[in-house]
């Protein structure tokens, strides 16, 4: 086996693997978190998130949650301060 074969396998499974771990997250944070960024910031929850909404709004917050810049993009600046480090990691690590 040579080693860009080597190489190539190690990089597709760390591929697989941030995907898999992006996925979790995503509905870890859709099942927790994101009625209280709804709340807080368009003061009503939505009804019905399916995946594919939360797999754009998720990267969004996290953005925000990232940089001010990406937070006075979005529309949320002033909005999502009070949020601790332990609420924001999630985000931050689907954004990433």
């Amino acid at each position: 086996m040579e080693i860009a074969q080597i190489i190539l396998a190690v990089l597709a499974l760390a591929a697989v693997t941030a995907a898999f771990l992006m996925i979790v997250l995503i509905f870890y944070i859709g099942r927790t978190r994101i009625k209280e960024i709804d709340k807080m910031v368009y003061g009503f929850e939505f009804p019905n998130d399916s995946i594919f909404a939360l797999g754009l709004r998720v990267p969004n917050d996290g953005g925000a949650f990232l940089w001010k810049w990406s937070e006075k993009r979005s529309g949320l600046e002033g909005k999502i301060e009070h949020f601790d480090k332990r609420f924001r990691w999630p985000f931050i690590a689907v954004f990433c």
